[in-house]
């Protein structure tokens, strides 16, 4: 008989409640909490209002109800059975390392299978019906369609035996809900939160389907067009291993740390701040965070992960019933954490961690929640109680400073009153605590976009609060601008005016550059080799007229002096396209024209520097010397200095200097020559100005824009073929002499046509029309109506 063994599938741990708390990470008592919570976090993941509401009928039997008013979930009857299924894989979206809730997926087949074992009953409402879903002994759910639903979002509805031993149901739902504030999370995620060993896995855990292009854009900042790049040299330097079409289960361990490399070679690393937070909360008179950073190693592989943190402590002098709770990501964990305060200590034990912290003594009822943002948190159980070690120094830190400034707040009256005698924050600090809340409340909910302006009038009421300050425009744009640098992003969803302009060659698009046209950009296909930076616009119309751009495949862009943001991301998303590209830039021979140049291709507070070199054709003060272009006398000598590009040409002895000139022999260097004196471009006529431009370009020649042999095939192939359709369509209808026949048959249904519009009341049909759809307008409600018409004739 020992040499019987028997094999047991995961799933069928779910379908006993002797075994089920082990999966789930609670005891038998919390499972109906866990319900909640689970379904409450599941809603509070599409972004939108969340309602949830407990019954207990008099009679020992539960209701658990949860709204959202999210999209619903998609699928038919049977997809929404099998996700609420205890047999179905272990599949899940958050296996994506992301600051969201959930690690394993495993929530709803915990909600199924304490339906299961308690005989309860499960129904779910989206998309317009109305669903009763039952598991099964095989660990498959049933479904039954048992009525309609109204409205949008979702709603699930869990009735359960109230022998459970009293709990408090919705405690850990109810915290999830308290919590959320501070947005969500919009990025994708980000290749320096993996390890080796973890990103080949992910390769491995793929859909079969999932093509390595549209996988390698889950990453954030990798457009279609870097990752068409990667896949290029992926393909070239496994050449003799991989087939034409890539999927990701096919990568191997070596080619997954290739792809890894690259992807850390073409995204920046993520601060901790730009995580997301919960903020301050108004019950919470302490609120104390700090962004930190942990390794996690590989056993194979040459890449550790690196993950950010954001520890948030939130602590009051008196305690609520919901006690000193541990969060990730915004959600209360269902493991066990211990913070007790006694006398002159802070004791935390659970979840890796075991320590006793020195504080001022404080009230022993004082309450604390903690909460992580984080992509990843280990975790040590199916149940997902998350290993704290990693961040049980910091956590503990924190925690002292929130208990100090908890003693400074409270007074020697009462512990409830609290005084305010600590030092207010800097408008700067003052504005970063607020920003995700001005966020959402500038862009209602991440539902629109926003401007800077709607977000500074959003933070002013929150800044002057905290400061007793009033917020000026200029220190909250620099405070935005150094806040962006520091992160290395910007602002999620804000949208900054059009300032400048793209044109493209031959077909003379013009594309106005603001955030939204350089989000939805796309280089055309083998149009243009070569862009030329003016900071004058009115040379556009001039170069047009002498069909400079075609001569030289050339796109003009502009943004009126200064390079604006949007001019920048431009030329680094042109920069990022397989076809070959040169950019060149032309200003006023004076102090701002140098530092035009200089910033566009330097670094600047809001833009890193370039990742292309940028050709400086000029106008140079020398070259306009030389070309006796008139000079303008600076009314004020400027205090500015030049870019450092005139300077190391000041440097060189072979170079002119400004003595050589006549008239100019005071001048010992070009610096100080263009802190009195300048020469515009626009100093030269149109034929000069043209045949300076070609001759400067015509030194870094490429070309013209010639494609590749395989592109000129297809595109032959394409125009021979719709030639050819549109010459065998024009002979078709002679033959069939279509325009007789149409009007023979007006002829024939002309009165019909006449009586029917006739008998109309036209104005009150289209009013109809547009209050049914108020975005439609009065000639779109007229086509339907016309639509109906053409149909009964």
């Amino acid at each position: 008989m020992s040499d019987i063994f028997f094999t047991q599938a995961d799933w069928q741990l779910f379908t006993n409640l002797n075994t089920l708390p082990q999966q789930a990470g609670v005891s038998r008592h919390q499972l109906p909490k866990l319900v909640a919570k689970e379904l409450t976090d599941n809603a509070l993941d599409t972004n939108s209002k969340v309602e949830i509401t407990h019954q207990n009928d008099g009679y020992f039997k539960d209701t658990i109800t949860v709204r959202d008013y999210g999209r619903g979930l998609t699928g038919s009857n049977e997809d929404i059975a099998n996700l609420f299924s205890m047999n179905r894989p272990l599949t899940s979206s958050k296996r994506l390392r992301l600051p969201s809730r959930g690690a394993l997926g495993n929530g709803l087949r915990v909600v199924t299978a304490t339906v299961y074992c308690s005989n309860g009953t499960l129904e779910v409402a989206t998309q317009g019906r109305r669903l009763r879903l039952i598991p099964q002994d095989d660990g498959s759910t049933a479904c039954e369609e048992i009525g309609t639903f109204e409205g949008t979002g979702t709603e699930v509805k869990v009735e359960i035996p109230d022998n459970f031993f009293g709990e408090d149901i919705l405690a850990w739902a109810n915290i999830a809900l308290h919590a959320q504030q501070g947005g969500a999370f919009k990025k994708g995620t980000y290749p320096h939160w993996y390890d080796s060993d973890s990103f080949y896995g992910l390769l491995l855990a793929s859909p079969p389907d999932l093509k390595l292009e549209n996988f390698l854009q889950l990453f954030d900042k990798i457009s279609p067009n870097k990752a068409k790049k990667i896949i290029k040299e992926f393909t070239a330097q496994f050449s003799e291993e991989i087939e034409k079409t890539l999927h990701c289960p096919e990568i191997n361990r070596a080619q997954a740390e290739w792809l890894l490399a690259m992807l850390h070679q073409s995204v920046k690393p993520l601060s901790a701040q730009k995580l997301g937070e919960i903020g301050a909360l108004e019950d919470f008179p302490i609120y104390q965070k700090q962004s930190t950073e942990f390794t996690l190693k590989t056993s194979k592989g040459n890449f550790h992960a690196q993950i950010p943190a954001l520890i948030e402590v939130f602590a009051r002098p008196e305690s609520s019933k919901e006690g000193n709770q541990l969060l990730v990501n915004k959600t209360p964990i269902a493991g066990e954490i211990d913070i007790q305060v006694y006398e002159k200590r802070l004791m935390m034990y659970g979840c890796g961690i075991s320590q006793q912290l020195e504080i001022p003594k404080i009230s022993q009822n004082a309450q604390f929640w903690v909460n992580i943002i984080t992509p990843y948190m280990p975790i040590v159980s199916n149940g997902k109680e998350p290993d704290l070690s990693a961040l049980a120094s910091i956590i503990g830190e924190n925690l002292q400073k929130a208990a100090r400034q908890l003693k400074q707040k409270t007074t020697s009256h009462s512990t409830s009153e609290l005084s305010d005698t600590s030092p207010k924050p800097s408008q700067k600090q003052a504005l970063l605590d607020g920003l995700s809340q001005a966020i959402d409340k500038a862009s209602g909910e991440g539902k629109y976009r926003y401007s800077l302006r709607q977000l500074y009038y959003a933070l002013r009421p929150l800044v002057m609060q905290a400061t007793g300050k009033e917020l000026k425009y200029a220190n909250f744009n620099n405070i935005i601008t150094d806040y962006e640098f520091d992160t290395g992003e910007d602002l999620p969803g804000v949208y900054r005016d059009e300032r400048g302009t793209l044109l493209h060659p031959h077909t003379h698009q013009e594309i106005k550059l603001g955030t939204k046209n350089i989000e939805r950009y796309q280089r055309p296909v083998y149009n243009f080799n070569k862009i030329l930076y003016s900071e004058k616009e009115g040379f556009f119309e001039i170069l047009k007229d002498a069909k400079f751009c075609e001569q030289h495949d050339c796109a003009l862009l502009t943004s009126k002096g200064f390079a604006s943001r949007a001019a920048r991301d431009v030329i680094d998303l042109l920069a990022e396209t397989e076809e070959e590209l040169l950019f060149f830039c032309i200003h006023d021979a004076d102090l701002s024209g140098s530092l035009i140049y200089q910033a566009l291709q330097g670094a600047t507070k809001a833009r890193p520097e370039r990742k292309v070199k940028i050709i400086n054709l000029g106008l140079e003060p020398w070259e306009g010397l030389e070309m006796g272009l008139e000079v303008e006398n600076l009314e004020k000598r400027s205090t500015k200095s030049a870019a450092q590009y005139v300077t190391s040409f000041d440097d060189d002895w072979q170079n002119p200097k400004p003595v050589q000139f006549e008239g100019y022999e005071r001048w010992a260097t070009w610096g100080e020559w263009l802190k009195s004196f300048r020469i515009e471009l626009n100093a030269m006529d149109t034929p000069t100005f043209i045949n300076w431009l070609h001759k400067k370009i015509s030194q870094y020649d490429n070309g013209k824009v010639l494609p590749q042999e395989d592109f000129l095939k297809a595109q032959a192939k394409q125009s021979v073929e719709l030639q050819l359709k549109a010459q065998i369509r024009a002979e078709i209808l002679k033959k069939l002499n279509i325009e007789q026949q149409i009007q023979e048959q007006f002829v024939k249904d002309g009165p019909r046509i006449q009586a029917f519009i006739q008998e109309k009341d036209w104005q009150e049909k289209v009013l109809q029309t547009l209050q049914d759809l108020p975005q439609q307008s009065w000639k779109e409600g007229l086509e339907s109506l016309l639509e109906e018409i053409i149909k009964k004739i």
